[in-house]
C-alpha cells in the first residue's frame, strides 16, 4: 500500500493506544489509554519482531495528529475534530460564531467555562481538551517506538533513524499542541512502566517544556537519514522533513519568546499570581529576555540556510505572461495551501478519503450550507478591511464611505443619474465592472481588493466559480445583500450562512449547497500544519525583534509574502516610502498596556491573519501577545441593500433577489452593481467578553485553558492556572 494511503487512516494505534499503555490509576491521568491493559508485552513482542508492523505502528501515530478543521462527532477521535466543539479562529476579533450549538458559544461566548468538566464527551471544557485530544496516546506511543524499534529485524540503520527521527517530531508535535494553550504540562519522556506504581508526573514549567520539546526536535534534525525533503514527495507527503522540524522548532520558541511567556518586565499575563505559579505560565528570569528572542532568531535563520542550500519548498506563483490578474493571483494562493502538491506546504495533515459534501463521515462543508447552517465562522468587518486593495495600498472605510455618501447621508450620484461608483468608494470596495447588452451579469469584472480576500472570504458580488487551470471565474453571483438569493434575511436577524454580510472561504470552495458543486468537490482537504509563507512572516518577527532589529530585513520577508498576490511593499503602500531608519515602523501603539504593540509589529500580525486565515495564527497571536483587546472589542457585520430604480427613475432600496428573481422574470435586468451599506454591531451570539475591561484578570485569564479539576484532584502533581481555581 501507498503510504500516503496508510496516513490517512486508523492502523490505529492498533497497538499504540491499547496493547501498550500499562500503568496504575495512581499514574492514569489525561486520556483512558494511560490505563492498564492486558496482554501488552505480547502484543509489543508481535509487532517489534516484524519491520512492517513496526513501520505501521509508527504511521498510526501520525493518525493521532492534530487537524483543525472540526469535521465530525465521535469519541473516537480528538475532541477537536468536533463540530459541537469549533474552531478557536471564531474566539478572536476576525471571525464569529454564528451557530449557538457549539462550545465556542456555549462555554466561550456566555463566559460559562469553568474547570469544571463533567461531560463525557468533555463539550462543556475547552475548545482543546487536556485528556481528549489523544495527545498522551500519541506521546506515549512515540516513546515506545522510540525504546523498541531497534529491536525488529529487516530495518536498515538508515531508515531506522529517519523513522526515529519521525516519532521525536511527532512527540514534539503533539507537545506543543498542549503547551500552546496551556502553559507547562507534565512532560512524558519515556514509556510508561507497569511496575512504576508510585510515580507522579507533575507539571513540568514552562522552561522545561520548551527545552525538552526543542530537544526532541534538536536530535531529529541532527539525524543524517533524516531528510529535508521525502524521498518521493507524490506518495510520502504528509511524513515529517527536517525543513518540518526546524519550522517547528521556530514556531515554538516563537511563543517562549512572545509576551505570553516572556514579559520584558518581568510581571505574569495574570495580576497576583503568587510566585509558585509564575515558572508554570512564564519564563521567571526577565534579565534573559532579548536572548529568548535571540533564539527564535537563530531558529529562523538556521531554517532558512537549510533552505537555501536544498531548495525544493517555495511560494506558489501566479502563472501566465504579462501583467497578472487578481484571479491568477487568487488562483496561487489557493493552490499553495489547498494542493497536496504544493511545495510550500512543511508540514500538513489530513484525514482519510475525499469529502462528497453529504458524508456524515467529513461535515466540514456540508455543516457550512443553505440547508444545514452550522459551521458558521462569519468573517467579520474588522477582518474584510485588514484586505488593502488590489495594489497594496490600506483600504480605509471611511475614505471609501465618502465617495458614495455626503456628509449628510444622502446618496451621490454621477452626471448620468447613477449611484457614485468610483475605483475607491464602496460601490467598487469589491470588484469593478461593465454592463453588456449580450450579458445579464457585469462583463470585464475586475477584483479590486487583495486576492486574498476572495480566497479567505465569500464577499458580495464574486462569482462562484474560480477555474483550477486559468483562474477565470464563472458561475452565479454570491448575493450578500438584505434578501439576496443566498444571504435572504439571515444578515437582519444575524443568522444563516452570511450573518455578517460575510461567509468564510478558505478550506471550503464550496458553492452553499450541501450536495455540492463548488471547486473542492473532489479533493481532500488536508490541514496545514507548517507552511513556507508562515515561515517568512515568522522570520519577519524575528528580524524585527532580534537583538539589533532589522527594519528593512523584516519588510522584505513581509514583502515576499505580498509580491505573491501582487502587492506592493510595505515601505512603499504601508509606510509612506519613508526610510527604513524613520521612526514610523517603531510607532508605539497601545503604549503601557498589557497589549503594547508597535507600527510594523502590527502589520506583520495583519499580514499574518491576511495570510493564514482560518490555520488557527490569529488565536496563536492573541494569546502569544496577549491581545485581550481583540477579546473585548465589540465586532461588527456589513448590511448592503440592492439599489434599483423605480418608475420614476429614483434610486431606492429593494430587498429582493436576482438570480432567483428579476435576472429570471426580466431579461432586461442587470446584475446588481450599487447598493447602500451599513456597518452594524453584531448582536448574535453575543460575546459576554465584548465591554469588558480588557487589563481586567476578569479578561486575561482566558489567554490560557483551565485544566480540567478531575485532573488536579488525581493529585500526580498537576497545578490550575490563574483564575481558574
Amino acid at each position: 500500500m501507498r503510504l500516503n494511503k496508510l496516513l490517512y487512516g486508523t492502523v490505529a494505534l492498533l497497538i499504540a493506544a491499547t496493547g501498550f499503555v500499562a500503568c496504575t490509576d495512581n499514574i492514569a491521568f489525561g486520556d483512558a489509554s494511560l490505563d492498564k491493559a492486558a496482554g501488552a508485552e505480547a502484543t509489543k513482542d508481535t509487532v517489534f519482531s516484524n519491520a512492517e508492523y513496526t513501520r505501521q505502528f509508527l504511521v498510526g501515530i501520525y493518525s493521532e495528529q492534530y487537524y483543525g478543521l472540526p469535521y465530525v462527532n465521535s469519541d473516537r477521535l480528538p475532541h477537536s475534530t468536533n463540530p459541537y466543539a469549533g474552531k478557536c479562529d471564531a474566539l478572536t476579533d476576525c471571525w464569529h460564531m454564528g451557530w449557538n450549538g457549539a462550545a465556542v458559544y456555549g462555554q466561550y461566548y456566555t463566559g460559562s467555562l469553568t474547570a469544571n468538566v463533567t461531560r463525557s464527551d468533555g463539550l462543556d471544557g475547552p475548545l482543546f481538551s487536556y485528556d481528549k485530544e489523544h495527545v498522551w496516546q500519541a506521546v506515549r506511543a512515540g516513546h515506545i517506538f522510540l525504546e523498541n524499534a531497534d529491536k525488529a529485524p529487516g530495518i536498515g540503520a538508515d531508515e531506522l533513524g529517519r523513522l526515529k527521527a519521525e516519532a521525536r517530531c511527532l512527540i514534539a508535535a503533539r507537545m506543543w499542541d498542549m503547551f500552546q494553550r496551556y502553559g507547562g504540562i507534565p512532560i512524558l519522556n519515556h514509556a510508561l512502566e507497569v511496575t512504576e506504581t508510585t510515580a507522579k508526573f507533575p507539571r513540568n514549567t514552562v522552561e522545561e517544556c520548551v527545552d525538552y520539546m526543542v530537544s526532541q526536535l534538536d536530535t531529529a534534525i541532527a539525524e543524517p537519514n533524516f531528510p529535508w525533503i521525502t524521498a518521493d514527495p507524490s506518495t510520502m507527503s504528509g511524513r515529517w522533513t527536517r525543513a518540518g522540524a526546524r519550522a517547528l522548532k521556530a514556531k515554538i520558541l516563537q511563543m517562549a519568546a512572545s509576551p505570553i511567556f516572556n514579559p520584558k518586565d518581568g510581571q505574569p499575563y495574570y495580576k497576583g499570581v503568587a510566585d509558585s505559579i509564575k515558572p508554570y505560565i512564564m519564563y521567571t528570569d526577565a534579565s534573559k529576555y532579548q536572548e529568548r528572542w535571540d533564539r527564535f532568531y537563530q531558529a529562523c535563520k538556521e531554517f532558512f540556510d537549510d533552505w537555501n542550500t536544498n531548495g525544493y519548498y517555495q511560494l506558489t506563483q501566479a502563472e501566465g505572461t504579462g501583467t497578472k490578474t487578481v484571479q491568477q493571483y487568487r488562483l496561487a494562493y489557493r493552490k499553495g495551501y489547498f494542493l497536496r502538491s504544493s511545495k510550500e506546504i512543511l508540514h500538513s495533515v489530513r484525514h482519510q478519503g475525499y469529502d462528497a459534501y453529504s458524508s456524515g463521515r467529513y461535515c466540514w462543508h456540508s455543516w457550512y450550507s443553505s440547508s444545514v447552517s452550522r459551521n458558521l465562522y462569519w468573517p467579520t468587518q474588522e477582518y474584510v478591511e485588514l484586505f488593502p486593495w488590489s495594489n497594496g495600498d490600506p483600504f480605509d472605510w471611511d475614505t471609501a464611505w465618502n465617495y458614495v455618501y455626503n456628509e449628510d447621508g444622502s446618496l451621490k450620484y454621477t452626471s448620468a443619474g447613477t449611484p457614485n461608483a468610483s475605483a475607491r468608494g464602496l460601490n467598487s470596495m469589491f470588484l469593478r465592472g461593465t454592463e453588456s447588452s449580450l450579458s445579464q451579469q457585469l462583463i470585464n469584472v475586475q477584483l479590486t481588493r487583495d486576492p486574498r480576500l476572495y480566497e479567505e472570504c465569500i464577499v458580495n458580488g464574486m462569482q462562484k466559480n474560480l477555474d483550477w487551470t486559468t483562474g477565470a471565474m464563472s458561475g452565479n453571483i454570491w448575493e450578500l445583500w438584505v434578501g439576496g438569493t443566498d444571504a435572504l434575511t439571515g444578515i437582519t436577524s444575524q443568522t444563516g450562512m452570511f450573518g455578517t454580510g460575510y461567509g468564510f472561504n478558505k478550506y471550503y470552495l464550496g458553492d452553499g449547497n450541501q450536495t455540492g458543486s463548488g471547486d473542492n468537490l473532489r479533493y481532500q482537504t488536508q490541514w496545514v500544519y507548517l507552511s513556507l509563507n508562515e515561515m517568512h512572516l515568522m522570520y519577519a518577527e524575528a528580524l524585527l525583534k532580534k537583538s539589533s532589529p532589522d527594519i528593512q530585513a523584516a519588510c522584505e520577508q513581509v514583502d515576499i509574502v505580498r509580491a505573491r498576490v501582487g502587492l506592493g511593499s510595505l515601505k512603499q503602500r504601508v509606510f509612506g516610502n519613508k526610510a527604513y531608519t524613520n521612526s514610523v515602523y517603531t510607532e508605539k501603539i497601545n503604549e503601557g498596556k498589557i497589549y503594547e504593540s508597535d507600527a510594523l509589529l502590527e502589520e506583520i500580525l495583519n499580514e499574518r491573519v491576511r495570510e493564514l486565515g482560518l490555520q488557527d495564527i490569529r488565536w496563536f497571536d492573541m494569546i502569544r501577545y496577549r491581545r485581550t483587546d481583540w477579546m473585548t472589542k465589540q465586532l461588527h457585520g456589513l448590511e448592503m441593500h440592492r439599489l434599483k430604480q423605480n418608475a420614476a427613475g429614483e434610486w431606492v432600496e429593494s430587498d429582493t433577489q436576482w438570480t432567483n428573481g428579476d435576472k429570471t422574470t426580466d431579461k432586461s435586468s442587470r446584475q446588481p452593481h450599487y447598493f447602500t451599506y451599513k456597518k452594524v454591531e453584531l448582536f448574535g451570539n453575543k460575546r459576554d467578553m465584548w465591554g469588558k475591561d480588557p487589563e481586567s484578570n476578569e479578561v486575561r485569564k482566558w489567554l490560557l485553558s483551565p485544566f480540567p479539576q478531575t485532573e488536579i484532584n488525581k493529585d500526580y502533581g498537576l497545578i490550575q492556572n490563574p483564575g481558574w481555581e
